[in-house]
Formats: structure tokens, C-alpha cells, sequence
């Protein structure tokens, strides 16, 4: 469907000119990830308004059951955190990519996005997230046509639209998942943030603005008040340096201290990720180090302190959710 024939009070000349610039922000995702594919059209057979999605108690049960197939054992606010990653994982990543390649927010309300799954077992997962209208905010130039329905703003603003818009599209979804489980509001808010703060980090490794985009994660996730912050998230950069005296950096990489946890470890056979806030910040450099050690083909470092004085350890920790180490 063109965007002139989508609803909205909106000539179709400032439809057609609105979907083509948040067109151009979704083909640079599309050109690096697979899921979610992002569109713009109208409400068609297949497709559900998100808020009535986060609405069926049959679509939470399927989610919930979902995370659980995979993982014998989780329980239900376990489900409920894995389902709250992943789900926000797909909706970090929508953000991040227009934001960072294109100067813009698109319209995150619920009432503006619907969603077309395909999650048969043993197929590759499908998800496609329809904007409604091509509507949002920039802090770039656009032609005087889109005007109705891209708001210039400054940048400062733009972030306060993408905090907003996060907030809206996610609360209904946490109001759901806690009357079901009873996982508090405040853990799903806390992996919300982390992922988003994840697809940022991703997104500016694949277009060449890691550290700006490790700035507007920040910027965005730790708005004072908002349910997203938190003051154990944050990024963290790791080096590899040559054991000789010269000290040659062999490696460099950031990564993301999450302010959450995804509860893998209460699950039989589970563990803490490589990431998780539940890991001692000295341990966690150090498994992660030597994790980029071994891939270096370096010797193991010794033991910390803490580790070799008989602390308690914590559980093991793993990669998960494609996470890197």
C-alpha cells in the first residue's frame, strides 16, 4: 500500500515525501538485518495493531511458551524476561538505525505499529513492523511536504522523542507481562534498556559511529525520571595489549554493563551472562578478557584476588542472545 492511501488527515503528496525519508532510514537497516522487516502502509490481513497484540492473552501464552520450548525448567517470570529481550532487542534496533544513520525518530506509539509474525518451530522467525503513518521527528532538513508529519526539532529533543517513544511502545507490553507473571516492573524496564543500549552499540560498529552512538544510548536510556534509567547500565572498553614490554594494543572493543537481569541462571543448567549486573565488575572484565585472550590465541591471565582468596563464586557465566564476548 502507497503511503497516500494510508489514513490520517494528511495530503497524499506529505505521506508520499514522509514515507519516502523514513524509507531510506529502514533500507540502511535492512541492508545490515534481517529482523524486524520495517515497512510503512496501512493496517492489511496479516497484520495486528500492537496494542491489541500486548492485548491477547492467547499472543503473552504463545510468547511466554515460546521462551520456555528451548529452555526446560524456566519458569514464568524467566519466560517473561526473555520474551521482554527479546521483543525490545527488535524495537532497540528500529531505533538505533534511523536515529544514527538519518537524524530521525519515527512514531513508536503502539496505535502506530503493527506487527506480522511467522514463528513456526524449526523455521527461520519472520517479523514485520508496519508504521501506520510515516510520521516522527528530525533534527535534519526535510522538504516543506513532510512538514505535517515530521516535526523538526533539535537534537536534544530528538533524543527526548526517541525516550518517549520507547516508553509508550514498551509500557503496555511490561503493564501485561507483570499481571501475568509477576516479574517486577522495574527488572523488565532494566532489560529494555539493556537491549536497546545493545543495538546501539551494534549499530554504530556496522555504519561507523560507535561512539556516537554509545553518546545517544546514554543519552536517551539515562533521561533523569524515566522508568529506562538506571545506574548500572553503561559501556565499558576492553584492550588486549601484547604481553612485552612495548604493550602493542592487539585488541580494543567496548561492551554494554547491563542494569538487568535476564534470570538464565534460575533455570536448570543455567548461568550469568558475560554481561549481567549480577557479576562482580572486576570478574567480569576479567572472563571477558580472557575470553578475547583465547581468540587471540594468548596465554590465560591468572586468577584475580577475589577469585583466588575463596570468594563465593557466582554461577558461571555464558554468552547469550548473540551477545559477544
Amino acid at each position: 500500500m502507497s503511503a497516500s492511501q494510508q489514513g490520517g488527515h494528511e495530503s497524499g503528496g506529505e505521506n508520499e515525501e514522509a514515507a519516502r525519508i523514513l524509507s531510506a532510514a529502514f533500507d540502511v537497516l535492512a541492508r545490515h538485518w534481517s529482523l524486524p522487516e520495517v515497512e510503512i502502509g496501512g493496517l492489511e490481513p496479516g497484520f495486528t495493531p500492537v496494542a491489541a497484540l500486548f492485548a491477547d492473552e492467547r499472543f503473552i501464552e504463545a510468547m511466554l511458551a515460546r521462551q520456555q520450548a528451548p529452555t526446560p525448567g524456566l519458569d514464568a517470570k524467566g519466560a517473561a524476561a526473555f520474551f521482554i529481550t527479546e521483543y525490545a532487542n527488535l524495537i532497540g534496533i528500529v531505533a538505533a538505525v534511523p536515529l544514527l544513520s538519518h537524524g530521525l525518530v519515527p512514531n513508536l506509539a503502539p496505535d502506530n505499529c503493527a506487527l506480522a509474525l511467522s514463528l513456526s518451530p524449526g523455521a527461520a522467525p519472520r517479523v514485520r513492523l508496519r508504521f501506520l503513518r510515516p510520521a516522527g521527528a528530525t533534527d535534519r532538513p526535510r522538504p516543506q511536504t513532510a512538514a505535517a508529519l515530521l516535526r523538526a526539532v533539535g537534537h536534544a529533543e530528538l533524543r527526548e522523542a526517541l525516550a518517549d517513544g520507547l516508553e509508550a511502545h514498551m509500557a503496555p507490553l511490561i503493564h501485561r507481562l507483570q499481571g501475568r507473571t509477576g516479574l517486577p516492573w522495574q527488572a523488565m524496564w532494566r532489560l529494555v534498556a539493556d537491549a536497546v543500549a545493545a543495538r546501539f552499540l551494534e549499530a554504530g560498529r556496522q555504519l561507523g559511529c560507535e561512539a556516537a552512538a554509545k553518546e545517544e544510548a546514554m543519552a536517551v536510556l539515562k533521561r533523569p525520571g524515566s522508568p529506562l534509567a538506571n545506574r548500572q547500565l553503561h559501556f565499558f572498553d576492553i584492550v588486549i595489549r601484547e604481553d612485552r614490554p612495548s604493550g602493542r594494543v592487539l585488541a580494543r572493543r567496548s561492551f554494554r554493563a547491563r542494569g538487568g537481569c535476564c534470570r538464565f541462571y534460575t533455570a536448570p543448567n543455567g548461568s550469568l551472562c558475560s554481561t549481567c549486573v549480577l557479576v562482580e565488575p572486576d570478574e567480569r572484565r576479567h572472563r571477558i578478557e580472557a575470553h578475547m585472550r583465547a581468540e587471540l590465541g594468548l596465554p590465560p591471565l591468572p586468577e584475580p584476588p577475589a577469585a583466588a582468596a575463596g570468594r563465593v563464586p557466582v554461577p558461571e557465566t555464558k554468552v547469550r542472545s548473540g551477545e559477544k564476548p
